[in-house]
């Protein structure tokens, strides 16, 4: 909570401070530079935290096989349940609500996503780079330079998150704030919002009782997996204490994969299905990690 609440201050100063520079574009190119920067920090020391983590290595071979199929199933029917909430909020691909003209996509709007393909396909590359550059780094120099000390690293690698995240969230907010538009966007939508969080996740629990009765494991357990939404530092822990050893790893390792492959998927669904199905099947790390991407 106390870093959920960080994370909201630092939108809001970030909010307030670009809507009164929207006109220096100056200060706009270098945020944007900053923020590519914070990103691949930010990937990189997450990348060496599960690659230095034995729970991650040692079960990659075991249960990361269903860990994976769940995990997949998942990011799909919670992507197709936001496209679902999307369609019946009334909003387009970009996530702008109905005008009620014909046509989709203005002429305008088109030429912006031709426009960002160049950019997400670099930030599509960085992305794997980064993130698979610092799993390896972790996994085979950090407990070598780090031998006995692995303390030490976790804390400096923790850090490195949580100030690339700050910055992010700072810069994020920043550019909510130059842009302008997005309480004017909430004011049109209203309380229909609230349909999109219930979507996704009923699309993520029926994924998981599909997957618990075509691979033949409890249906509890693939929900329980399920419902921690890629929290990784929260889920896994409330099932271990419950006693489910097994459940918990499940968890764990299903947490984790959904931040990854969420941060290689983002790019690659903005383009192909819209802005709200790339916030779907992020989880709980569309607040998080994958909002910088997102």
């Amino acid at each position: 909570m106390k870093d959920l609440l960080m994370y909201l201050v630092l939108a809001g100063i970030g909010y307030f401070t670009g809507s009164r520079l929207k006109k220096q574009t100056v200060l706009l190119c270098l945020a944007g530079r900053v923020q590519t920067v914070a990103v691949v920090i930010l990937l990189v020391a997450m990348g060496m935290r599960m690659g230095a983590n034995p729970e991650v290595t040692d079960n990659l071979g075991t249960i990361g096989g269903v860990s994976a199929v769940l995990t997949l199933a998942v990011m799909l029917f919670s992507g197709a349940a936001a496209c679902a909430a999307r369609k019946l909020i009334g909003m387009d691909k970009l996530a702008q609500v109905a005008t009620g003209e014909a046509g989709s996509e203005t002429d305008s709007e088109a030429g912006r996503e031709e426009g960002k393909d160049g950019s997400r396909k670099l930030i599509t590359v960085l992305i794997l780079i980064s993130v698979t550059g610092g799993f390896l780094c972790g996994w085979v120099i950090v407990p070598q330079l780090f031998a006995g000390r692995m303390a030490e690293f976790e804390k400096a690698a923790g850090g490195a998150v949580s100030l690339g995240l700050y910055v992010l969230l700072y810069l994020i907010g920043f550019n909510m704030g130059t842009d302008g538009t997005v309480i004017a966007q909430f004011r049109k939508v209203g309380m229909r919002i609230l349909i999109f969080p219930l979507f996704v996740m009923a699309g993520a629990f029926l994924a998981a009782l599909l997957c618990a009765a075509l691979m033949g494991f409890s249906p509890r357990e693939a929900l329980a997996v399920t419902a921690g939404f890629g929290w990784y530092s929260i889920a896994p822990g409330i099932i271990l204490e419950a006693g489910y050893a097994a459940c918990g790893a499940m968890s764990f390792m299903h947490c984790i994969m959904r931040e990854y492959f969420s941060l290689l998927s983002v790019p690659f669904v903005v383009k192909k299905a819209g802005y709200m199905e790339a916030v779907g099947i992020c989880g709980a790390a569309a607040m998080g990690v994958c909002l910088p991407i997102v």
